[in-house]
């Protein structure tokens, strides 16, 4: 993942103007987690977000491991 994807896909949360950024985080059959990201250190979801996928949006952006 690039930050240009993490752009792409936090544009919704950025353009509102959204200070912590929000997120679903799936790893395997655990229960899911909801995270939250300061919205000025996109980059700093990079390594977070290293060995997840992301599945799409429902109500939020959604990774899975």
């Amino acid at each position: 993942m690039t930050l240009e994807d993490l752009q792409h896909i936090f544009q919704k949360q950025i353009a509102e103007g959204t200070e912590k950024l929000y997120f679903m985080l799936v790893d395997g059959d655990a229960m899911p987690v909801i995270e939250r990201h300061p919205a000025e250190d996109l980059a700093g979801l990079l390594p977070m977000l290293d060995n997840f996928q992301y599945t799409g949006h429902n109500v939020m952006p959604r990774f899975q491991k």
